[in-house]
C-alpha cells in the first residue's frame, strides 16, 4: 500500500474501522476478530508508509486530522469494548458464580483472620 495515495489508504481505513465500530455495537463477536486483524494490519501499514508520506510532502494537515479523528474513534470503540466485556463479566458472575476465585483465602481486606486450632496458646510474663 506504500504506492496510494493517502487519501485513498484513509477511505480503506475508514470504512473498515467503521465496519470495527459497527460489529462492537452490534455485540457481533464472530466478525471482531477478522475485522479487527484488517484494522490492525492497514494500521501497520499507515505506519510504515507515514515517514515515506512525510518525506513526500504527502502528509499534509488535512491527513493529520483525519489521523487524531481516527484515534479519537479508537478511543470510543475501546471504551465500548471495555463496557461489554464488564457487562459479560457480570453476567458470568451471576450464571457461574463459582467460577471467580478470591484474590485473598478468607475473603477479606487483608485475607483471612487468626485460625483457630482448638487449644489456647501458651502466654507468659
Amino acid at each position: 500500500m506504500s504506492n496510494t495515495s493517502p487519501d485513498s489508504f484513509f477511505d480503506a481505513l475508514e470504512a473498515q474501522f467503521n465496519q470495527l465500530a459497527i460489529a462492537v455495537a452490534a455485540g457481533d463477536a464472530d466478525a471482531l476478530p477478522a475485522i479487527s486483524a484488517q484494522v490492525h494490519e492497514l494500521s501497520v501499514n499507515l505506519n510504515t508508509v507515514w515517514q515515506q508520506w512525510l518525506r513526500q510532502g504527502l502528509a499534509s494537515h488535512v491527513v493529520e486530522q483525519r489521523v487524531r479523528a481516527l484515534a479519537e474513534g479508537m478511543q470510543v470503540v475501546r471504551a465500548n469494548l471495555l463496557r461489554r466485556m464488564t457487562l459479560i463479566e457480570q453476567t458470568l458472575r451471576l450464571v457461574v458464580p463459582a467460577a471467580e476465585d478470591p484474590t485473598y483465602a478468607g475473603g477479606g481486606s487483608y485475607g483471612a483472620g487468626p485460625r483457630t486450632s482448638g487449644r489456647l496458646p501458651s502466654m507468659s510474663a
